[in-house]
Parts: structure tokens; sequence; C-alpha cells
């Protein structure tokens, strides 16, 4: 299986909002993988009529994990104004667009280390291209938090057994953040990973052996379609905020 694991550095601020937050917009501490797909297929250039399909294809070939870089500390909020959607047919004042006050979250200067591989070494060598020189220029989570992207190494990924694990970790274990992130996209609903662990510093030291993928000095739990829970799919509480082991 090929492999890459590249970097991303976000300069400015982040949010990856959480699909079903409402009263506030509540960001995930690392972009999830249907961010990820997204930045990819932008790199690559797809346009909006290519873009159901191109999703569909990365999500079903693609395995991914992701790890801060530097240590996650809280998100900053900020009090912004949305504005509200209203009916062709309901008349308002020109100039008049209504609004609501929201606390929004926000990541400061967040950096990733993110691990892909696939058994399609033409794709892979495409999002390697892609990445090194993408199509058009590059943002992570909303359109105007420019990232930065370095691919750091590429080569034969190979599975292995180790207590050692980077990145997200299957399962629910101390001292970790525990998330349920968004995999990808299927028809109208949103496909889900079952809940996943993030070490507060990695990486997690586990009791017994756990096969991994090795990329380079780095090990990591992989996730692909076949982690999904379909049953799940588009359910999830409105305000799951993470929870602290």
């Amino acid at each position: 299986m090929r492999g890459i694991t590249f970097s991303l550095e976000v300069p400015y601020f982040a949010c990856f909002r959480k699909p079903l937050s409402t009263s506030s917009l509540l960001t995930f501490p690392v972009p999830p993988p249907s961010t990820v797909f997204g930045l990819i297929l932008n790199a690559l250039g797809v346009n909006r009529e290519g873009y159901l399909e191109g999703i569909e294809k990365l999500q079903a070939t693609l395995r991914i994990n992701i790890c801060p870089i530097a240590p996650l500390e809280r998100p900053t909020k900020e009090l912004a104004k949305m504005l509200k959607l209203i009916e062709r047919e309901v008349e308002r004042r020109p100039g008049l667009f209504p609004s609501s006050p929201i606390f929004k979250e926000l990541l400061v200067r967040p950096s990733y280390e993110v691990f892909l591989a696939s058994e399609d070494n033409r794709l892979m060598q495409e999002v390697t291209d892609a990445l090194r020189s993408p199509e058009r220029p590059l943002y992570l989570g909303q359109s105007d938090d420019m990232v930065v992207v370095e691919v750091l190494w590429e080569g034969e990924v190979r599975s292995t057994h180790v207590r050692e694990l980077w990145g997200l970790v299957r399962g629910v274990h101390e001292g970790c953040e525990v998330l349920r992130l968004p995999f990808g996209f299927e028809r109208d609903s949103v496909l889900y990973l079952p809940l996943t662990s993030l070490p507060k510093k990695p990486p997690l030291r586990l009791v017994e052996l756990r096969e991994a993928y090795s990329f380079g000095e780095k090990t990591v739990e992989l996730f692909g379609i076949e982690y999904v829970d379909r049953q799940a799919a588009g359910e999830g509480p409105s305000d799951f905020r993470g929870t602290h082991y």
C-alpha cells in the first residue's frame, strides 16, 4: 500500500464546524476526514460538476488519520453575526439583512500531520503531485482560512503491531478527547466514524499490541469507508463537544 504524510499549517484561524451545532458554532479540534478530502479535491482542481463523483472516489479508496503537530489549546470564541435565511416572498426594506449574534469557536494557528494511504498507486501519485502543486489556492475549513501544505514523507506503508499510536485511535482511552468525526457523505446523509480518541500528547501508549501501519518512524491506525457506522449516518447529538477521559 502506497502512502504519504503531509502537514497542514493554518497561519491565522481555523474552524471545523460541527454540522449539527446551532446555538453556538462549535469546532472539532482536528479537521475531519471529510474536510481533508475536500481540500484534496480542491488541490486536484475538481469543479462543482465533478465534486460528488470525486468525493465518492476518495472516500472509497483512501485510508486516513490525522494528528495535531503542536499540543492542542482550547479554542477561543468570538461574537459573530450570522445572516438569517428568509423567503423570497417576505417583504423587506432595501439594504436590510436580518442577522443574529452567535458565538463562534476558533482555533488559533493550528497545525496537523495527515497520514494518507491507498492500494491505488496512480491515485496516490495524483494526490501527491496535486498537494505539491495545487490547481487552486488551498484553504482548510472556512473558505477564507488559508492553509500551507507540505508533503513530508512518501513511500510504502506496511502493517505492523505496536503499543504506541499517533493520531486518532479507535475506542475510548484515558487522557484523550473522545470524538465522533464526519468521514464523508452518502446521498443526503453524513457518514460518521465510530468513537475515536485523540491523545493530548501523542503518541498514545497502549497496554496491548495493536495492528497499525508504519509511515516512516510513526505508526497510526488507518480509517476508511469500512469503519463508517451507516446505522448512525446523519445522526448525532447537536452539541457533542467531545468528552475528556
